[in-house]
């Protein structure tokens, strides 16, 4: 016993390794196919009956099992005309070549669960409007095909989702562009159409028909903070009432947007999908002309880096759910829906 010990540098209660058994038969040559010729043959205590169960000729198994005893440098088996029997080095050594080739099946054996998408995980950051009504409802139908695969989602603005992406802290993002970067790769999913929101009593409130970009001059313009892809974009298209770039009140969330729309203190602007987030959807929304403007929901994934299985799943079942639901007036899927 003492001399496999010195040989694969393992501590033998059998059980408490001093270093992992994988390196220490990789550097004596060693292979898995070795180490199942050995335990096939332990088991059934003939050359014969384990050459048939490992569909192998008896010479190819004896030759195997040689140079495991050659590589090793001691003898496993006592071999006689009628029998074949364990030395006590080959007994001690039996327990540790099962152990680690139920270690590596069963290795395998996770990595064709996340192949196959019994298990896994995703990670996604996403605009609170995709997140309530788009990632919610494809959230459901995924955990139903997909139950023991688990996800993690963040909201927040398209600065954070961006970064989230970099730090590699998500598998992909569902938001607007907040800066082009040349480490994250853009596919167009959804055309969201901006619009006037405020309160159902208000004039603008209730017109009939879209109205111009024009009329929300004199009015009090709420906004939202510059980390949004919202304001951003508003800030960055030429044409628009100078009111956009300064609002007299800015706020960092729609929750609180819609407390200051609701209590007459302004007026806002919002694309479709933000616009209809609860309770948003509470108040009037009227598209906007002249120009029409609209921000563009992306996928947003690292460039050079291969999704998942189970997240490559999750935008399909993404890709499912938008197919089958209908999006608010203003708010329109893109041509190449994540192809």
């Amino acid at each position: 016993m003492a001399r496999i010990e010195q040989i694969l540098g393992l501590d033998y209660s059998l059980h408490n390794r001093k270093i992992p058994i994988y390196y220490s038969l990789m550097a004596i040559n060693a292979t898995l196919r070795h180490l199942r010729c050995f335990t096939t043959v332990a088991s059934d205590g003939s050359f014969t009956q384990a050459a048939k169960r490992l569909f192998i000729t008896q010479s190819s198994l004896t030759a195997a099992i040689q140079q495991l005893e050659q590589a090793l440098g001691l003898k496993l088996f006592d071999r006689t005309t009628r029998r074949v029997t364990l030395t006590r080095e080959g007994s001690s050594f039996v327990p540790v070549a099962e152990r680690l080739l139920n270690e590596f099946d069963a290795a395998l054996a996770d990595v064709r669960a996340v192949a196959e998408r019994q298990r896994g995980h995703v990670s996604i950051a996403a605009a609170p409007s995709v997140v309530a009504l788009i990632l919610a409802p494809a959230i459901t139908r995924f955990s139903v095909a997909y139950p023991n695969i688990s996800v993690a989602l963040s909201d927040g603005g398209a600065e954070r989702v961006q970064q989230c992406l970099l730090a590699s802290e998500a598998d992909f993002g569902i938001t607007s562009r907040w800066a082009d970067d040349p480490g994250l790769d853009f596919r167009p999913l959804i055309h969201d159409r901006f619009g006037l929101v405020c309160r159902r009593d208000h004039p603008l409130g209730r017109a009939k028909t879209r109205i111009n970009w024009k009329k929300l001059q004199g009015e009090r313009y709420i906004g939202l903070a510059a980390d949004t892809g919202i304001r951003t974009m508003l800030q960055a298209t030429p044409g628009l009432p100078a009111m956009l770039r300064s609002p007299h009140f800015e706020v960092s969330s729609t929750g609180s947007l819609h407390a200051m729309v609701n209590a007459g203190l302004g007026v806002s602007v919002l694309p479709a999908l933000a616009a209809n987030l609860k309770p948003l959807d509470q108040l009037a929304f009227r598209q906007l002309t002249g120009p029409s403007l609209e921000r563009e929901i992306c996928v947003i994934t690292r460039r050079g880096r291969a999704l998942s299985p189970a997240a490559q799943s999750m935008l399909n079942v993404i890709a499912e759910t938008l197919q089958s639901q209908q999006l608010p007036a203003g708010a329109r899927l893109a041509g190449s829906l994540l192809r």
